[in-house]
């Protein structure tokens, strides 16, 4: 049997003053209210449950002021967040002065490369003055004067993956900016910082901040990521079936990932008894993790959408969860539970069922209710319990993970079980089991996922089948796009196809437009060229031209570097396309 203390370790920043060139953001909070919550009163800060006006949410406070008359406040369950927008690259100081009262229990913070998700490194203060910076799996230690107003500035270099931290101009450290706090590992990205009402051992927090300031020292290159057409897809098919190229492109300065999945909307399942199927990871031999101070937590573990394709239309019928000895040593509000996908590479999304169940050591098998119907998505399952100090409740197996297998959560924020440390590249012991007469998807991907490069776009194709459809039938479903981008992670189009006597395939004409990238010309070849449009991304038309023919030759070379939309009207048809220039 084996045990972690589940515990977020601090660090200690420091300060070390850069020439500014851009401040992109600062809160010295001397406008505010006394009294007034943070979040509630300026949206460019937000709470760890984005819950702004809640206990979560600091309130201004005249107390105390390194720049008079106020500053933030920071006890109790306040756990205030600052996102600063997922930069992947770019040279970012962040600055802030720090009060900790030699009254309270000491302060804490940490900083973020994946926004809730991914640890970069964390700080604590103890109220004697001593403090901790845990970064790339070793603890550095620092001082500081309690009662007393310091200096924290963090340098980041995202081009250079180099990061630094002084406190009073004194520096504490300086590594590899993709470590997080407990390995070598991670990912080279600022996404967020965090005030948290912590402090060593487990103690809560009281301090105070002033004077936040984000200071960009060399430009940062963002990800975007856009669709088009980014409307909803009405199909009509003959018996070949039919199909649709969707454009995704990223405009944007730094690379990104995306992912298209297909849903469909399915109103009733069938659960006839077939021959069940597990789903699940799991091997054969059991060791199980538990909180040293106990905790509400939670596991789960997501089976891809590629995998349930051959389960549309069957329904979750049983989760089955194995759990330590510990189970029969007074853990409570246990449940099972069934969750959505909401964002790229994020964990299990929205809960969409939910079920007490009484636990017990060893397998739990839990007859769901009301059988979850399989809709084609992603399918996450999943199990909660509060868990009383040092029980050793959900239960792992030796087996290597991937990367939807072992996924837990201890407060708001879902993490990757292998992020806490490479002994535990591992699997939850977690089934869900499902039955009934699978359905034929009629829709498959090409191209459904990959990384889109700065001004790179990529064609995605949508195929429809009609096959064991009624003439004149309609079938309805969705496509989700999901991607990195920080300025667009989900785009949502519904599809409807319909059979009839001849598909929009068979009446189309072949359209080229070429090359791509363009230098000096754009290239055009159909049969009977009626029109031409060219769209920037703000959707401003900065061509139009009318012809008759079916080749067209375009100038290119003075249209400024970037993405454009060319809208090509034929006799026939109406297409656009996605054209870099240079």
């Amino acid at each position: 049997m084996k045990k972690i203390y589940l515990l977020m370790l601090l660090c200690a920043a420091a300060a070390y003053t850069l020439p500014a060139q851009t401040v992109v953001f600062s809160d010295n909070f001397d406008s505010y209210t006394v009294g007034a919550h943070l979040a509630q009163t300026n949206s460019a800060w937000t709470t760890w449950d984005n819950a702004p006006g809640t206990t979560q949410d600091g309130v201004i406070s005249s107390a105390q002021a390194a720049s008079a008359p106020n500053s933030l406040y920071i006890t109790g369950s306040n756990d205030q967040v600052y996102p600063f927008g997922n930069y992947v690259n770019g040279h970012y100081s962040v600055s802030f002065n720090m009060y900790v009262p030699s009254t309270g229990n000491g302060g804490y913070f940490n900083v973020q490369h994946v926004l809730l998700t991914q640890w970069a490194f964390e700080c604590y203060f103890d109220v004697t003055g001593s403090g901790t910076l845990s970064v790339g799996g070793s603890d550095y230690t620092f001082t500081y004067t309690p009662n007393a107003w310091f200096a924290i500035v963090f340098d980041v270099d995202l081009d250079g993956d180099e990061m630094s931290i002084t406190l009073n101009n004194n520096v504490i450290h300086t590594w590899p900016f993709h470590y997080q706090a407990g390995s070598t590992n991670g990912t080279n990205q600022l996404a967020g910082i965090n005030f948290y009402a912590g402090a060593p051992n487990n103690a809560s927090g009281t301090y105070y901040i002033d004077d936040f300031t984000v200071t960009e020292l060399a430009a940062a290159q963002v990800g975007e990521f856009v669709v088009s057409p980014n409307e909803d897809i009405n199909v009509s098919a003959g018996s070949d079936g039919a199909s649709t190229v969707i454009t995704v492109s990223n405009p944007g300065g730094a690379a990104i990932d995306y992912r298209v999945m297909p849903t469909y909307l399915i109103t009733t399942g069938d659960n006839t008894p077939t021959g069940a199927d597990t789903l699940t990871y799991c091997g054969e031999s059991y060791s199980s993790l538990g909180f040293t101070g106990g905790a509400d937590w939670e596991i789960a573990a997501g089976f891809p959408y590629t995998q349930m394709a051959n389960h549309l239309g069957r329904t979750l019928n049983a989760i089955i969860v194995h759990l330590g000895a510990g189970a029969d040593e007074g853990v409570t509000n246990a449940k099972v539970r069934v969750y959505a996908t909401d964002e790229l590479n994020s964990g299990p999304g929205h809960m969409i069922y939910e079920q007490n169940f009484t636990p017990v050591a060893g397998w739990n098998i839990v007859e769901l209710t009301y059988p979850v119907l399989i809709d084609g998505g992603d399918l996450w399952i999943g199990a909660y319990a509060t868990q009383p100090a040092d029980v050793y409740l959900f239960s792992f197996d030796a087996l290597l993970y991937n990367q939807y297998s072992a996924w837990f959560k201890n407060g708001s924020a879902w993490r990757q079980l292998a992020s806490l440390s490479s002994e535990y590249n591992t699997n939850w012991c977690i089934k869900g089991v499902v039955d009934g007469t699978p359905m034929t998807p009629w829709m498959s991907i090409t191209n459904g996922e990959g990384t889109l490069y700065p001004m790179q776009n990529q064609n995605v194709t949508i195929n429809y089948s009609t096959a064991g459809m009624a003439l004149n039938e309609s079938k309805n479903g969705v496509l989700e796009f999901f991607s990195s981008a920080y300025n667009n992670p989900v785009e949502v189009l519904n599809v409807t196809l319909t059979y009839t006597n001849v598909s929009v395939v068979e009446r189309q004409i072949n359209i080229s437009v070429y090359p791509n990238p363009a230098v000096e010309n754009l290239n055009i070849t159909s049969d009977q060229i009626e029109r031409v449009e060219i769209y920037n991304l703000n959707g401003q038309m900065i061509y139009t031209g009318t012809f008759s023919d079916s080749h067209v030759t375009i100038p290119t070379k003075d249209f400024a570097a970037g993405m454009y939309t060319v809208k090509v009207t034929t006799a026939n048809q109406t297409t656009t396309h996605k054209v870099v220039i240079q």
